[in-house]
């Protein structure tokens, strides 16, 4: 937003063209050599802002409507935990053990998790809803329902979680999560716990489209830019082998 701001804060909003965005756009990838990642990041989440504010009809226009925000391709393999780091989350707060291991074995995202409660189990699979996001697209980021098997661990971790199962804003469950990670050792951020649960599928054989159905990718490229690299045969249902 500073950045934005700093360059045009002295103009009218309803002022300012989606191709002076899109230069903006440009100095940030070429002058300040910025990478696509942030710099993807940051028209997103501007667009968002500018989208709320049309809708709760402060504004007349939103002036990144049009403009595409950039994704750049990671230039480091995508990090998860083995069973020996999860073990080591566990023991570090036994409370909150069953909610890290419901993530790590479901792979929901955070904005997934939050107002998530056990009506969302059919049988013996979650279903993901799909409520409109800042994007209108859905909860799910592609803006549909997908269904996850749930394997014996993500069933044991449902029945020790309350109804719904959490009731705090995100930000604090990253917070609790990045405490209990300090605790154990092990670093990283609550997100690497969906990479934990991708990747290790895809090392006990699930195929990559498999895994895209499962996470919910729109796009197969993310699911195969993050896990190629891990890949063998196997299939759907060695999600039943995962140990951790």
């Amino acid at each position: 937003m500073k950045r934005f701001i700093g360059h045009f804060g002295h103009r009218p909003i309803n002022s300012i063209r989606a191709i002076e965005v899109e230069q903006y756009k440009a100095s940030r990838l070429l002058d300040d050599k910025a990478a696509k990642e942030t710099v993807g990041k940051e028209i997103r989440r501007l667009k968002a802002a500018f989208k709320r504010g049309v809708e709760w009809r402060e504004l007349d226009v939103n002036p990144l409507a049009s403009v595409k925000a950039p994704r750049g391709v990671r230039n480091v393999a995508v990090r998860y935990y083995d069973r020996e780091a999860m073990r080591r989350l566990y023991r570090a707060n036994p409370s909150r053990a069953p909610l890290w291991l419901f993530m790590a074995h479901t792979g929901i995202r955070r904005g997934e998790l939050m107002g998530l409660t056990k009506d969302s189990v059919v049988g013996s699979r979650l279903l993901v809803e799909s409520d409109p996001d800042e994007n209108g697209l859905g909860r799910t980021k592609s803006g549909k329902w997908r269904e996850v098997p749930l394997n014996r661990y993500a069933k044991w971790a449902l029945r020790h979680l309350p109804d719904p199962l959490v009731t705090v804003h995100m930000d604090t469950v990253s917070d609790w999560f990045g405490k209990d990670a300090k605790l154990a050792g092990i670093g990283g951020n609550l997100h690497r716990l969906r990479h934990t649960f991708c990747a290790h599928m895809v090392i006990a054989g699930v195929p990559l489209r498999r895994v895209q159905l499962l996470a919910g990718h729109a796009d197969y490229a993310t699911t195969e830019k993050f896990y190629a690299h891990l890949s063998s045969e196997g299939d759907f249902n060695a999600v039943r082998t995962l140990r951790y």
